[in-house]
This record gives structure tokens, C-alpha cells and sequence, in this order.
């Protein structure tokens, strides 16, 4: 029965995706998406709440899960670089949905999304206290480099995801594995 659902509410997202190439979300209905993905407005309440339910799902099956098997791993650039990829593929799904704005923004979605995400790997890693626990608590550190993802993926879906996945995992990658004095000394460098 879990997979039916699961079917179910791809078929509703691929609707709203489909509705999203050619308006704004903000402008599309609950009985659209139903319309869209060919079921009635009860089947959409049946699996998820509002529309913005459906772009957190989205976000989440198509980006999150892609990365989170080498996360999981240890292999953070490689979990970083799937996501940037699975964003790549549906390039104008994403573009759009960088544009909610508001309480449920995609923008705050995403940073929740990183911040859970990011507190589950710290958590699992962490074996002995740190020695400045008392400053960094693990949801200090999540939130940290949640932000810095979120900021970085942002601007990257704000530009229309110009840079490529190269450019844009080499730059993650750069920004969150060294430190700030290391940056100064990067952009300080004369050739």
C-alpha cells in the first residue's frame, strides 16, 4: 500500500512540475495539480496538505535522497555533487521553485532540509565530546553549514544554474572544507 502512495504522489508532484514550466506557483491551484496529474482534488488532501508539501517532497526524493547514501558514507563531495545533479536535471522545476517566497519559501525549506540533514551526520560521527562542545553544539554546526549550503545553492538557482555542476561542486566543496584565512589567501593570490 506504501508504494501505491509513494506512485500516487509522484504522479501528483510530476503535475505540479509540469504546471511549474508554465507559471508561476503562486499561481496554481490545488484542483490544477489534481487536474494535471489526472486524479480529483480528494486524491491531492489524501497525500499531502498544501502545495508546498508536495515541493518539500520533491526537494526531498529528488535531491536529499540522491546524496544521502554517501553522506552517509563519509563521502560528503560525492553526496554533494549528486544533489547538484539531481537539481541540474529538472533545471527549470528548480529555477521556478527558488522563486517562493514567504513563509514557506524554498529557500527556508532548503536550509531545514540541510540543517536535519547535516544534524543526523553529526550526530552519527560524533564519538567524543569536542573540546569547544561549549561553544558548538552539534545544532550550532548544523545550522552553520546549513546556511552556507543553502546561501550557495541559492544563488546558484537565482542566477538560472549557469555555473556548471563542475564549478558549483568545486566551490562547495572549496568553501566548506577550508578555512576563512585559507579563502583570503586564495582570492589574494596574484599570478
Amino acid at each position: 500500500m506504501k508504494q501505491k502512495g509513494q506512485a500516487t504522489k509522484a504522479i501528483l508532484a510530476n503535475g505540479l512540475k509540469n504546471l511549474m514550466r508554465q507559471r508561476s506557483f503562486e499561481k496554481i491551484t490545488i484542483q490544477q495539480i489534481a487536474d494535471e496529474a489526472g486524479f480529483i482534488r480528494s486524491t491531492f488532501y489524501n497525500h499531502f496538505r498544501d502545495k508546498y508539501e508536495v515541493i518539500e517532497w520533491i526537494f526531498t526524493e529528488e535531491v536529499l535522497r540522491q546524496g544521502e547514501h554517501f553522506f552517509s558514507q563519509g563521502q560528503y563531495r560525492q553526496g554533494i555533487r549528486k544533489m547538484l545533479e539531481a537539481m541540474e536535471a529538472d533545471k527549470a522545476f528548480y529555477v521556478s521553485a527558488a522563486k517562493i517566497e514567504g513563509q514557506n519559501s524554498f529557500r527556508s525549506f532548503m536550509f531545514r532540509s540541510f540543517c536535519s540533514l547535516l544534524k543526523d551526520i553529526l550526530q552519527s560521527r560524533a564519538t567524543q565530546p569536542s573540546k569547544l562542545q561549549h561553544l558548538f553544539q552539534i545544532e550550532v554546526l548544523a545550522e552553520y553549514y546549513a546556511n552556507a549550503e543553502t546561501f550557495v545553492m541559492m544563488k546558484w538557482l537565482e542566477n538560472g544554474m549557469t555555473y556548471s555542476v563542475d564549478d558549483m561542486e568545486q566551490a562547495q566543496w572549496f568553501l566548506i572544507s577550508v578555512s576563512f584565512e585559507d579563502v583570503v589567501k586564495e582570492i589574494s593570490v596574484k599570478d
